[in-house]
């Protein structure tokens, strides 16, 4: 009798993004209003939207800025550590929302109690009850998403804040019509069969470390995955603008790397022909994830969306890197299903807590 294959709790998470797709876009009115009513809040007149929150959420709210502008609006996603070091720039006329699933990051929290303290309209986008953080909002909208598995890397969480920042910013707008459709759900589905189709034939090399370059829309994206990586595996993994990788990491970078472009805004995908065919000059892997409508020929392997708006791609490109994380940790020898190995070292997981929760140390979270 054959033995039962191990669970995989974080495939599971990221096969359901179509599913937690259409959940968001059912709800996606719910999200629209907490923004239009964010917007009208205060009676002084909307200048900036503040987004803030660390890790996947500060890279989430990246990636719905190309959305919210073009909507027209001021959106700057902003760390938290930026909202306190420039208190002094906060005006009455902005607006803040702030991100955390589990409303507990020392900092998100201590901006969002600086913007309150200064009767700056607060919107806090949290998972559950939202912690700290959503006692602390006078006005919050959860993403009411269970959990698979305890300690899981973000996967479905992270498309699903993307997913209802895009319809905050489009309730903020008041925008005639929503940015979500069933057809970013198709996409979803269409990216995660072929990126298993393709990646079996790039997670068995032995790469040194990866490079994951985009512009635009997606350089939230790049971020995301680049920490994804690094959660995952134990190969160095960096994030960069695609044109100013050439001036900076590109002179210390191995020829052993893997580099990752994101390329579904047609401008950025002819850039990134160009970089790649340099790059295999070198010898470099170079993986694309890329459009049909304009592809990137010259990567070495190629992962192709659906036709998409590229303001709206960062919903199905974040969905390859997940699986490439998962792929070449599996690969590694570790388990990205239970991140033992972060969890195991446990002089560097408290010190996590000292930089990041020191309020929650004792209480095993």
């Amino acid at each position: 009798m054959n033995p039962s294959p191990m669970p995989a709790p974080m495939l599971e998470d990221v096969a359901r993004q179509p599913d937690v797709l259409t959940s968001m876009i059912e709800r996606s009115g719910e999200f629209r209003r907490a923004g239009k009513a964010l917007a009208v809040e205060s009676a002084c007149p909307l200048r900036r939207i503040l987004v803030t929150g660390c890790g996947d959420g500060l890279f989430a709210a990246q990636a719905a800025s190309a959305h919210a502008a073009g909507l027209g609006l001021d959106w700057r996603a902003v760390g938290p550590m930026e909202l306190l070091v420039g208190a002094d720039t906060l005006h009455e006329s902005d607006r803040v929302v702030a991100i955390s699933m589990s409303g507990n990051v020392d900092r998100t929290v201590e901006a969002a109690t600086l913007v309150q303290a200064r009767g700056i309209p607060l919107l806090a986008l949290v998972n559950g009850d939202g912690g700290k953080l959503g006692k602390l909002a006078g006005t919050k909208v959860s993403l009411d998403l269970a959990d698979v598995a305890g300690f899981l890397c973000g996967t479905a969480s992270y498309t699903a804040t993307s997913a209802a920042l895009l319809s905050i910013a489009d309730g903020i707008a008041d925008a005639a019509s929503p940015a979500l459709s069933d057809g970013l759900v198709e996409a979803q589905r269409t990216v995660l069969a072929a990126s298993e189709a393709v990646l079996p034939a790039v997670t068995g090399m032995p790469f040194t470390g990866v490079r994951l370059l985009s512009a635009g829309a997606d350089t939230g994206t790049a971020a995301y995955g680049a920490a994804k990586l690094v959660e995952l595996t134990r190969l160095p993994s960096w994030s960069a603008d695609l044109e100013e990788f050439a001036h900076s990491q590109y002179w210390s970078m191995p020829a052993t790397d893997l580099v990752v472009v994101i390329a579904a805004h047609p401008v950025l995908a002819g850039y990134a022909a160009e970089s790649c065919r340099a790059l295999s000059v070198l010898g470099v892997t170079t993986l694309a994830i890329d459009t049909a409508a304009s592809p990137v020929e010259t990567a070495t392997h190629r992962i192709t969306l659906p036709p998409i708006h590229p303001a709206l791609a960062p919903l199905v490109t974040a969905l390859p890197l997940q699986l490439l994380a998962y792929r070449l940790a599996e690969a590694s020898g570790l388990n990205p299903n239970t991140r033992r190995h972060l969890k195991d070292v446990e002089t560097r997981f408290r010190v996590s807590r000292l930089l990041t929760r020191r309020s929650l140390l004792g209480t095993g979270l």
